[in-house]
Parts: structure tokens; sequence; C-alpha cells
């Protein structure tokens, strides 16, 4: 299989202009090739062209950094995978509540801590402490929701053990070594070089974003980066890319052997049926061969990275507007495609499941980090109505709340969305059911939203 430069531009800048995204970037990686193009402008107000060099935000790819930091310390001998988070930060768990002696730190690394992961984004706080107030959804170890501040805790344990800010030990033993020397935390960083500004598209223009969303600024503040600060261009992630294979850096020198790369890539953690999770690298496997890969957003950013490594293939696409993630899966599944004949094909509903499914287990209100949540049987025989809501018993930030979604079930505890577009995909219902049958939780976006009615 084979990729041309043109090619992967006509692709990129097709996906772009079809949903009037201003800016994007993408590069692949395939048989030790690098190929990369670009489209579009950095800030529609003040426009300069895209390259493989401008930063971008990558949101949530920043929790691949957080993890390889960790393994580090784990072969300098300073920390170990099942060290309880009490053992490096003893002050937490009597400042939060939470079981720090439970949680161990592959445990925040995979999203199994077992409270309300998205608390710190809600009350708009970088303060640990701030955690007794998370809800708390199942004992450490015994669930999976996706968890931003599980990587705060994880970034903290990188200070509290290396003795350095989190910025400065990524920088010093991954960024620098790696030749990433673009790659950065901090707008005073970022703006010595081209930036992509952030843009929100509605009804075809682009407008670019100020003040929205949970930042309180542009950049990510210190306690959110490990979880999702990184602003990287094309060109590193492609570096750190071939780093997930190697091991090496830019001079050759090894910085995590193949057993520390095995193990951040093994998944230790179902999240449902069609993923499983490592360290924190999401696991799927698309036509036959294993994938791993991160999405990231951040406000106005949408990024997502995936590598074969079977088949020595790696994409990442960047975008700079909140409606980018249809630009990233189509260059993502033409990337896979044609570099490597994998064909990423979506879940379709079982029609005889449809036809006979009792609704009821499902059937009723939950709460989402972000939103009320209701689920309604729909209208057509075997679908289910996904209803948000604003929550009024939060005072913080809340994201825009989405129009209804229509989903049909591929298994009984698992329904993709039949619309035509939508921010959620997918819905997993609690496979262990109650005594009387009902789920007693739904994931959405990953995260656990338990059962209020």
């Amino acid at each position: 299989m084979t990729i041309t430069a043109d090619a992967l531009a006509e692709v990129l800048r097709t996906a772009a202009e079809e949903h009037r995204v201003p800016g994007a970037a993408t590069g692949v990686l395939l048989d030790g090739e690098v190929i990369t193009a670009a489209h579009g402008v950095t800030n529609a107000e003040f426009p300069a062209p895209v390259t493989s060099a401008t930063l971008f935000q990558v949101g949530s790819v920043s929790k691949t950094i957080t993890s390889a930091a960790v393994m580090l310390l784990v072969q300098d001998g300073l920390v170990a995978l099942d060290d309880p988070i009490s053992r490096h930060l003893p002050d937490l768990g009597p400042a939060t509540g939470l079981d720090t002696e439970a949680i161990t730190i592959e445990m925040a690394l995979s999203h199994q801590s077992g409270f309300d992961g998205d608390h710190l984004f809600v009350v708009q706080s970088t303060d640990l402490d701030v955690l007794a107030g998370a809800r708390r959804l199942f004992d450490p170890g015994t669930g999976f929701s996706y968890s931003n501040a599980g990587f705060s805790i994880a970034g903290a344990v990188i200070e509290a053990v290396s003795g350095q800010p989190y910025e400065t030990f990524v920088r010093t033993r991954l960024f620098g070594p790696l030749g990433m020397r673009s790659a950065c935390f901090t707008a005073d960083d970022a703006i010595t070089y081209p930036v992509a500004a952030p843009h929100w598209v509605h009804e075809g223009t682009a407008h670019v974003l100020r003040h929205g969303g949970w930042q309180p600024g542009w950049e990510l503040l210190p306690a959110d980066r490990p979880a999702g600060g990184m602003i990287a261009s094309i060109d590193d992630l492609l570096t750190w890319c071939t780093f997930q294979r190697t091991g090496v850096g830019a001079d050759g020198t090894e910085l995590l052997s193949s057993t520390s790369l095995a193990r951040l890539h093994t998944p230790v953690v179902r999240a449902d049926r069609y993923e499983e999770i490592g360290l924190d690298w999401s696991v799927e496997t698309i036509d036959g061969a294993t994938a791993i890969g991160h999405g990231g957003v951040t406000v106005g950013y949408i990024t997502n990275l995936t590598i074969v490594p079977e088949r020595e293939l790696a994409v990442v696409t960047v975008t700079n507007a909140t409606n980018g993630a249809s630009v990233v899966q189509a260059v993502r599944r033409w990337a896979l495609e044609h570099g490597a004949g994998l064909v990423k094909r979506d879940p379709e509903p079982d029609p005889a499941l449809m036809a006979t499914i009792d609704l009821h287990p499902f059937v009723g209100r939950y709460v989402h980090s972000f939103s009320n949540l209701e689920v309604t049987a729909g209208t057509t025989p075997g679908t289910i109505v996904l209803t948000a809501s604003r929550r009024e018993d939060v005072d913080g930030w809340q994201p825009p709340i989405d129009e209804p979604i229509t989903f049909a079930f591929v298994a009984d505890d698992h329904a993709v969305s039949i619309d035509a577009a939508g921010p959620v995909r997918h819905l997993s219902f609690d496979r262990d059911r109650d005594a009387d049958g009902t789920a007693a939780w739904i994931l959405v976006g990953g995260r656990r939203a338990p059962r209020i009615d």
C-alpha cells in the first residue's frame, strides 16, 4: 500500500472544506516514510497558512506523554505502577477523602480510580483538594470511567517524585531528547512559533473562540496539563509516534525499553464492547489488526492519533475548530485503508435484537459529569433516545447541551447512534444489572453516569 503527499492533501482539503474547518494538518508514517499535508489558515480573522510546523492544542493526547513520564520514573526505580497514590502524595487522601491507599498509579493512568474525573473542569479549579466534592462512582479498581483528574493526580506524583514541575520533567526527559523542539504547555512558549487559533463553526462560518469553555484563558492551567495541556505540531506528533515503536531519542539513546513501551500499550481494563485501555492508550481491533491511539479535545481544537504497530503505520490529524472530529475521522479512515488495507467499519444495529429487546432496563434518568441525561424509548421499535439537560446542582462550567440522539442496539449492553451525525456515537450500559434487571449506569463519552431514577 502507498500514500502520496498529493493524495493525502486532497483528502484533508476535501474534508476540511466540507465541514468549513478553517485549518488542519495531518501526517502519516508508513514503513518509515513521513508524509505530511496541511490546509487552510491558522486564524479566520488574521489568516496565515497552516503547515506541519504549526502548533495546535492536542488535548488528551497529552495523557500519553504523562504515562510515558511515569514509566521513566518506573525505570528509574522511583515509582512502581502498583504503588498506592498515598505513598507519593500522603496529604491528598486526608484533604479529599479519596481512598488513596486503594487507588494505585496504574489505576490513575487507566481511568479506574472510581471518582468523577471531570470534577476539576466542572468547578473550574486546579486545586486537587476540591476533589473532596467529586462524586464517587465505584470502588477503585472495580470499573472504568474516563478521568481527566486521574491524570492531574499522576502529574502531581511526577512532581513529587522528581522534585521538578511537570512541564520541566517532560521537557527535560522527553521533548528535549526526542527533538520535539516546539512542543510545550504555555502560551509564552507557543507564541514564539506559528500557532493555530481555536474556532467555532456556525452556519458554515468560522468564528475565533475567546474566553470559551472550561479554560479561564487560552492555555490549560498547571493541574490540567498532564491531562490535556500539550501544544504541539504535526512534526512533533509524528516524532512521538516514532518513539512509540523505537523507544529511542534523536541521538539513538534508549529512553524507554521495549518492555516499558509494551506495558504502556497493553490493555489493563475494558472500556466497552469495542475498546480496551492501556496506560492510557486506547486499544481496538480494526479489520483484524490491533491499533493503539488517543483523541484530544480542548476548546476549539480536535486531534486524533492512531498507530497500527504491526503494519508500521501511524496517522495524526489536528484541527482548529469544534467540529474538527469529522475531518480527523475522514483522514484516519482513508489512511488506514490506503496505507494498510484496513477498513474501519462502524457497528451496525442488530435487527433481530431490536425486534425483541426489552427497553425498560435502560429507560430512566442518569447524572453525567456535564449534564443530566434521560433515556426514553424511541419511536422506532428497539431504539432509545438520549436527551441531555443542564445540571442545576453545580455552579461551575457546563458545555452546550446537545440535541437528542437516537440509538439502536448492537448487543444487550451496547447501542450505537443511528443519527446522521452527533457528538456521541456509542452508549454502553451496566453489564451487571441490578436484581430487577435495570442498568445502574450508562457510559457516555467514556464517562460513567449513575442512574438516579
